[in-house]
């Protein structure tokens, strides 16, 4: 059995690198013309570190991110809202969240496929035959196999051609990221901290993604496609963290305006299509999230897993696919809902209502906190 994989992205590798443990056959499929060290950090949840333990990948990848032990919610006065104690996750979860930069995450996935990823190659149309799927790409080339994954992120061209889709909703804020070279101090670099600002979605974070590379994020609520460039990017981040406290503004010096990564934040309106005939549909083609619980890569990981255990389990797709489905769509449109929820819940403004809104964070019942802990990181697979 041969898997066409559409997207070269953390979805689709390590999916790849799951069905390869099936004895799968595969082909990787990625439209960029070639990988390039560029693009910004992410946070591994404690909940992807379980499944790249399961694919014997988590070992390798530690040494090459950063070390968290504490995570944090503050004001930008540097009053902690919430923290998450990385040290109990492991304990309580057995995996801890890893700060990592995503160059490096891709280059050490590529090293475990026996297959090449096959760059250069858009997808343009989708055929399916009694006998298979056949991709093909817009230098004229095709592809066959007997089912196709589309896991080319929220604008789906797989998605929107062959299934279809609710459309995208706007969050109402845009996002810019970053990673900057420097060396933080210690206390600095074994921490991170998200800070919310008086309201307006404005909010940022950095953290140590591995070796001198601190991975930087801002968001501001603002209409969406607003022209500026990135050195007016830059003044605006400038000027709203002016008053942040602790260590914020001397990374924001070291910000580059070439390199700064813009994103007006959408999610995927929740979906039950999530396959049709031989295509399945597997992360952000499938649940984008807006990225307030930093879950959008941990639940691209999860389905892979979960989709090669299912091929690997019923020998016919469509039986395959449905229990995939079921395994997956709930626990992920429900983490696209709470993300959605964060989003407005900051977009919030004026002081009585940005007071509420950190009265309310601060004093979250410890057994929410910790229904949603279990929720996030203690996974069945």
């Amino acid at each position: 059995m041969k898997a066409i994989i559409i997207g070269g992205g953390i979805g689709g590798l390590t999916t790849a690198i799951a069905l390869q443990e099936q004895g799968w056959n595969y082909e990787i499929y990625e439209a960029a013309p070639e990988y390039k060290a560029v693009g910004a950090g992410l946070l591994l949840g404690a909940n992807a570190m379980k499944v790249y333990q399961r694919l014997g990948i988590a070992d390798a990848l530690i040494p090459q991110g950063g070390h968290l032990e504490r995570l944090y919610i503050k004001d930008y006065k540097g009053n902690v809202l919430q923290q998450i104690d990385n040290d109990l996750l492991q304990q309580q979860y057995g995996s801890r969240s890893l700060p990592i930069h995503r160059a490096t995450l891709q280059a050490a996935l590529l090293g475990y496929l026996d297959e090449p990823v096959r760059t250069g190659k858009k997808c343009i149309a989708v055929t399916e035959t009694s006998e298979g799927i056949i991709a093909r790409f817009e230098d004229g080339s095709e592809a066959k196999g007997d089912i196709l994954i589309a896991a080319d992120g929220i604008r789906s061209a797989v998605r929107e051609h062959y299934i279809g889709s609710q459309g995208y909703r706007y969050s109402g804020q845009t996002c810019w990221r970053t990673t900057v070279n420097m060396t933080l101090p210690e206390a600095e670099r074994i921490v991170t901290s998200e800070v919310w600002g008086r309201g307006k979605g404005i909010r940022a974070s950095f953290m140590h993604v591995g070796g001198d590379q601190v991975y930087f994020w801002f968001t501001k609520r603002l209409p969406e496609g607003i022209p500026l460039t990135n050195e007016e990017a830059l003044a605006l981040i400038q000027r709203e963290l002016a008053n942040f406290s602790g260590h914020m503004k001397a990374v924001v010096a070291r910000i580059n305006p070439s390199q700064l990564i813009r994103s007006d934040l959408y999610d995927l309106a929740p979906t039950k299509n999530w396959h049709k005939g031989r295509v399945v549909l597997l992360g952000d083609a499938a649940h984008a999230t807006t990225p307030n619980l930093g879950q959008g890569a941990s639940q691209a990981i999860e389905d892979a897993y979960v989709l090669a255990d299912c091929l690997s389990l019923h020998y016919d797709h469509e039986t395959a696919f449905r229990h995939y489905v079921t395994r997956r769509m709930a626990r992920a449109h429900k983490i696209v809902r709470i993300s959605w929820q964060m989003a407005l819940l900051t977009n919030w403004e004026g002081g009585i209502a940005v007071g509420l809104r950190n009265f309310m964070v601060r004093n979250m019942p410890a057994s929410a906190t910790k229904r949603q802990l279990d929720f996030l990181y203690n996974i069945e697979l």
